[in-house]
């Protein structure tokens, strides 16, 4: 019982973040096919490159002890499925099924684990799927919100933030702000 009200703590903190104060942006990245603006204080932590896959995430010391928020963006490429391209609703099936994959991954690394409903969202003009988390980490209460979007029928984009504690912090507020204020990369033209 106290982790679904922890959940609906932390939705009801997300639905506040997009109306919270502006956050100051540092200068536009280009992660595959989106853009997005990473919060002040954010430092790189990480770039991987796997097969068809690209991690990169930057944490925020928020406070003492060395806690950091972590923002991190996982883009899979899929590839271009033959044929027109798929229905807004098509689309918005795909989002959530890698949510629920993404979060399945989550959850295997967690105690105590449980997720918020899945939230239909626009995430760059597209159709998206959101959730939030609550489990603990060795021990540890940790809160995490993940979005998932397709971008051109060909990218998956995974955006996720995550802090120890039981509700988002203010970090992670910013990084939500970044998340859904994030555009689609502009196409080059040879």
């Amino acid at each position: 019982m106290l982790s679904c009200v922890t959940v609906l703590a932390a939705q009801s903190l997300v639905a506040v973040a997009t109306h919270a104060a502006p956050v100051v942006p540092a200068a536009p990245v280009t992660i595959g096919p989106v853009v997005i603006t990473i919060p002040e204080g954010f430092e790189a932590a990480q770039t991987q490159r796997l097969k068809k896959t690209l991690v990169t995430a930057w944490t925020k010391s928020v406070r003492s002890a060395g806690l950091k928020t972590l923002l991190q963006i996982n883009v899979i490429e899929f590839g271009s499925p033959p044929g027109k391209p798929a229905a807004p609703q098509d689309v918005s099936i795909y989002a959530e099924k890698y949510l629920h994959q993404f979060l399945d991954g989550i959850e295997r690394r967690r105690t105590n684990y449980v997720s918020s409903p899945i939230a239909h969202i626009k995430l760059a003009g597209l159709p998206a799927a959101r959730a939030t988390w609550n489990g603990a980490v060795g021990g540890r209460a940790a809160v995490g919100v993940m979005y998932s979007v397709i971008v051109h029928n060909r990218f998956a984009v995974i955006f996720h933030t995550q802090d120890l504690g039981s509700t988002p912090t203010s970090g992670m507020f910013e990084a939500m702000q970044s998340i859904e204020a994030a555009v689609i990369s502009p196409t080059r033209r040879p």
